[in-house]
């Protein structure tokens, strides 16, 4: 055998782990002088790939394993791990697509909480790895006279991810415990409460080199999604007036915009053309 044939077989085999179709890579091993078996050797190399696998998904999925609890967590990842083998030589990479393989699996496309909950967490490590940009100071609107206020348009931070979570998720994952070890479910005393909109809203971003997140009422949702599109900030009053029946004040809207400089989510203001 080839030894380019003999590596894109042991490769293949690595990645879908123990079954039958060993054999042909078994009779291409050579003979361990210690006693062990070919075919336990091999064994050891696709046992401790998966292992290393898991482990990924373990430091990644904190809080979905505390809210799953151990078994449950265990036969996710390990069905995961199975149906998706890694394509990227980077490991960061591979428990990306955790949350999209519980949106399609029939098992477990269901759990809305546990969808939430993965979103929720692989959104912390891709805001943490976005790119930088320098935030900007509420004093950067000195540069802006008041009667101009209704055409002020916002750049945010790359970092900047919004959220729809099902109700109790942010609740589970603030309950979870501090060093990531699960019980039999995070018990989450806000799970049976939800909201008006029937979900919760989370704005996830990094600020000085760390993850960080807060949860936002309904009209913040709004007006902050409504302003990541470029719309301004007059047409951001007008549509949160009509939203609310015209009972949201300005100065509310206000303290928003102030709370998005506060937290470093803003990096650029000009005005609208």
């Amino acid at each position: 055998m080839k030894l380019s044939d003999f590596q894109a077989l042991f490769q293949s085999r690595l990645l879908a782990g123990p079954g039958a179709e060993d054999a042909p890579l078994i009779a291409a091993l050579r003979e361990s002088g210690r006693g062990a078996g070919r075919d336990e050797l091999l064994h050891v190399y696709q046992s401790g790939y998966r292992v290393r696998l898991e482990s990924f998904l373990h430091e990644d999925y904190p809080g979905l394993r505390a809210l799953l609890g151990e078994e449950r967590f265990e036969a996710l990842i390990g069905a995961y791990v199975t149906a998706q083998p890694p394509r990227d030589r980077n490991a960061r990479w591979y428990t990306t697509g955790l949350p999209d393989f519980l949106r399609d699996h029939p098992e477990w496309k269901e759990d809305a909480a546990a969808s939430s909950m993965a979103l929720f967490e692989r959104a912390i490590v891709d805001a943490f790895d976005a790119p930088d940009a320098e935030p900007l100071a509420v004093q950067a609107l000195a540069g802006f006279a008041p009667e101009e206020s209704p055409r002020l348009v916002f750049d945010f931070h790359p970092s900047l991810i919004v959220l729809r979570l099902a109700p109790g998720v942010f609740a589970a994952y603030q309950a979870m415990n501090g060093n990531g070890e699960s019980g039999d479910g995070v018990e989450d005393p806000e799970a049976e409460r939800a909201g008006e909109e029937g979900f919760e809203a989370v704005a996830v971003w990094r600020c000085n080199e760390e993850s960080v997140f807060r949860e936002l009422e309904p009209d913040e949702y709004l007006a902050l999604n409504e302003a990541r599109v470029g719309r301004a900030f007059g047409d951001i009053c007008q549509m949160a007036a009509f939203q609310h029946a015209g009972e949201i004040e300005p100065e509310r809207l206000a303290q928003f915009l102030a709370s998005w400089f506060e937290d470093g989510m803003i990096t650029g203001v000009s005005l609208q053309g």
